[in-house]
């Protein structure tokens, strides 16, 4: 029952991300987090390799401490991005969630995704496999790491943290 109900937690988290993204949200959205929270999108070497460290080689976007999202998420507020200006109305979908738990408490937990977008009379999708590490916090968990699979990483227009 406990698992049921964990699982459960982890899912009403993932979903709110993705709402809170979508609903541009972003005070909500830094909540999810962590303060040593770590955000990664690696790159890839060849068709089916990524690279394995984001401060030594390229990545599609690494954001390391709460207080990098932040300033990313008050320059999308400021209109102080001009590749955000106009945002993109996005579609946030998280499927097939798995949760397990590892020795300090903290849960491992993989998925995967879908963002479809409208940005200058376009619309696009990205996809992948999301990778969260979340840690207890009171009743509930927060992200302390996200790593983003991008499956298609072919980018049209721009990658941020809203497209992701």
């Amino acid at each position: 029952m406990e698992r049921l109900l964990t699982n459960q937690i982890v899912a009403e988290l993932l979903y709110r991300e993705g709402l809170y993204l979508d609903q541009q949200r972003w005070s909500d959205w830094l909540d999810l987090f962590a303060e040593d929270c770590e955000l990664w999108v690696p790159s890839w070497v060849t068709e089916h390799e990524l690279i394995e460290d984001p401060q030594s080689e390229i990545s599609l976007l690494y954001l390391n401490g709460k207080n990098y999202l932040q300033e990313r998420a008050d320059r999308i507020v400021r209109g102080a991005s001009p590749a955000s200006v106009p945002m993109p109305r996005t579609c946030h979908q998280v499927n097939n969630i798995l949760v397990d738990e590892t020795a300090d408490d903290a849960l491992s937990v993989q998925s995967v995704f879908r963002v479809d977008y409208y940005h200058h009379k376009k619309c696009y999708a990205l996809f992948g496999h999301y990778h969260h590490t979340l840690v207890p916090d009171g009743g509930s968990y927060r992200i302390q790491r996200k790593k983003v699979i991008l499956m298609n990483d072919f980018i049209s227009e721009v990658l941020d943290v809203y497209l992701i």
